[in-house]
């Protein structure tokens, strides 16, 4: 008998740790980390970054929602980015409006959010306006460009955590002089390929090191094992194939003949509700979904509806308001720190502006290269295919409204006022003509209340109609007999509708852009003054091989950074740095 039970139990706490190690897999936190081809930025400039995404590989996001604000917490842009294979990149332009000031990147996934606004990858940068000469809110020392001679210091030459070697052909280059460089994967015994951003900017004075990728989710793991905010909590679901929309159907209370929105955690009603989405458009399309007890719905948006106008409505009425998720709210202020605040850094931003200057007269625009979008197999939510009758009224004597329409045109659809209210219903013809139930109408692609609403429509504001006289079933919805009214001018955006009703733009992801290489032109005499000398954030490289990269100097003097951040396609983050000096040649 011990002979079976020994075994048994063996094979039980197997069964147990691989349990185990799946539900923590299944929870593990999501982290990101940023890295920006600078620190500081031009009002009007393309801010251009890479992002990596560190999880479950079973169950990564697809999304990541990168914020811009200024220290008042207002958004200055709010960007969705689309994460294939844990790494994006991209690039948006700064409005040239912004005052020159401190600015915080806020960047994050919707599963994140359950994980507290601490979770949160963030970073500092600085926004120049050209036309702001004074820059009172910075040290007033004098910035001088490092000589040829002058030491590196270990806190600039080296960031944290390096794992991979970055060799330069040599230290010092002069002015338009190629650059050749090496990285070598080091100690990594990892055999997968490494995705990175390569970076080489002036450093700026004053400026600590930031931290590497390497170093930021080593930090983040350790507060994960110390336990973080909200890990328990799962109210916002991972984003794995489409986008999530949630919402909530919030009850509106009357006090004193006034209307108030009542946001305490109480049932909307003993009733469930159905949320409708649809968007305007030549097609009749629809997506729904029903409420839970607390009022609560989530939709799995279809990309179909990506960057579209959607109009989202209950099917019943109620005396209630529609509230949406907003996952670009964020309650913890921003406190700007004092880190670009150092000896020196007034100067060398005055410094830019002028180089900004001088750019704008020398310099054309900077080409960018754009990676083709994931493809979605979009199945368009449409609510039929072919109707059984197609009528295009304009092909006809013009008629003044819809109801002379359906009499003249329509004769399966019989349109009738009952109470100073007008009905709609299809004929039976089985049933020796009585008029069956009234169908569902659909103005520019999107479901209305009734017929009422769109009996002031005549052939000269019409460009089709499309019926089907029949009981159809939508998923579990059933419909009985469809009218698709398409109007010449999107009548939709003048309707008024019975139920509660929003307008709500769709968020469309940020397309993965990346400016040209520099390529010098030896005959030109136009001022070379580029404090980015190279940023790649989509460099593809496979273990044990050896990389060559090259970049070239321009006129301006002074220290360099090379920055390489990256991951590798197992889970594991890279970062390797170096300095090289640049002098101007007749030095």
């Amino acid at each position: 008998m011990k002979t079976y039970i020994f075994p048994l139990l063996v094979f039980l706490n197997c069964f147990y740790s691989a349990t185990a190690q799946n539900r923590f897999e299944s929870v593990k936190p999501e982290m990101v980390y940023l890295q920006t081809d600078r620190n500081i930025y031009i009002a009007g400039d393309n801010f251009s970054f890479s992002l990596y995404l560190k999880g479950n590989s079973k169950t990564m996001s697809k999304y990541a929602y990168l914020i811009l604000r200024n220290r008042y917490n207002s958004p200055v842009t709010r960007v969705r980015i689309e994460i294939k294979d844990q790494s994006s990149f991209g690039n948006f332009p700064l409005p040239d409006t912004l005052h020159s000031d401190v600015y915080q990147l806020v960047c994050y996934t919707n599963r994140m959010r359950n994980e507290g606004e601490d979770s949160y990858f963030t970073k500092e940068i600085i926004i120049l306006n050209r036309f702001d000469k004074k820059l009172d809110r910075y040290d007033s020392t004098l910035y001088i460009i490092p000589s040829v001679n002058s030491a590196i210091t270990d806190s600039v030459n080296k960031s944290e955590n390096e794992n991979l070697l970055i060799r330069t052909d040599k230290q010092i280059y002069k002015t338009r002089e190629k650059v050749n460089f090496s990285i070598d994967v080091g100690n990594i015994k990892d055999d997968s390929i490494i995705k990175l951003s390569v970076s080489v900017s002036e450093i700026i004075p004053g400026r600590q090191n930031e931290p590497s990728i390497t170093g930021y989710f080593s930090n983040s793991v350790k507060m994960e094992k110390d336990g973080g905010p909200g890990q328990n909590s799962h109210r916002y679901q991972t984003e794995t194939n489409w986008s999530i929309l949630d919402g909530r159907i919030v009850p509106v209370r009357h006090s004193d003949n006034q209307s108030v929105s009542d946001n305490k955690d109480e049932n909307v009603d003993s009733l469930r509700y159905t949320v409708m989405i649809s968007t305007p458009d030549s097609i009749a399309n629809l997506q729904y979904t029903s409420t839970d007890t607390s009022g609560s719905f989530r939709f799995l948006l279809n990309p179909y509806y990506e960057g579209k106008e959607l109009i989202i409505r209950l099917k019943e009425n109620a005396e209630a308001v529609i509230d949406l998720d907003d996952k670009f709210k964020i309650a913890k202020p921003y406190i700007p720190s004092e880190l670009l605040t150092g000896p020196g850094i007034r100067s060398y931003l005055i410094r830019s502006l002028k180089i900004s200057e001088v750019q704008r007269y020398y310099t054309e625009p900077t080409e960018t290269n754009t990676r083709e979008k994931t493809e979605h197999t979009l199945a368009i939510p449409r609510v039929y295919y072919n109707p059984y009758s197609r009528v295009f009224p304009a092909d006809y004597l013009p008629l003044p409204d819809f109801v002379e329409i359906s009499r003249e045109l329509l004769p399966a659809l019989k349109v009738r006022k009952i109470n100073d209210t007008y009905v709609s219903s299809f004929i039976d013809t089985k049933n020796k003509g009585i008029p069956s139930i009234e169908p569902i109408i659909f103005l520019d692609g999107v479901p209305i209340d009734d017929v009422s609403q769109i009996v002031n429509l005549g052939t000269n504001e019409i460009k089709r109609i499309d019926l089907l006289p029949v009981i159809r079933y939508y998923g579990e919805m059933p419909l009985p007999g469809i009218v698709a009214v398409f109007s010449k001018n999107l009548e939709i955006n003048n309707i008024q509708f019975k139920t509660p009703t929003i307008r709500y733009q769709a968020i469309s992801s940020q397309s993965s852009t990346k400016p040209e290489h520099y390529v010098p032109d030896n005959n030109s005499h136009v001022p070379d003054l580029r404090q980015v000398l190279l940023w790649d954030p989509e460099i593809i490289m496979h273990n044990k091989k050896t990389l060559q990269i090259e970049c070239y100097t321009s006129d301006l003097r002074g220290q360099y950074r090379i920055s390489v951040q990256g991951l590798t396609s197992g889970d594991l983050p890279v970062n390797g740095s170096a300095i090289i000096t640049v002098k101007s040649k007749s030095e």
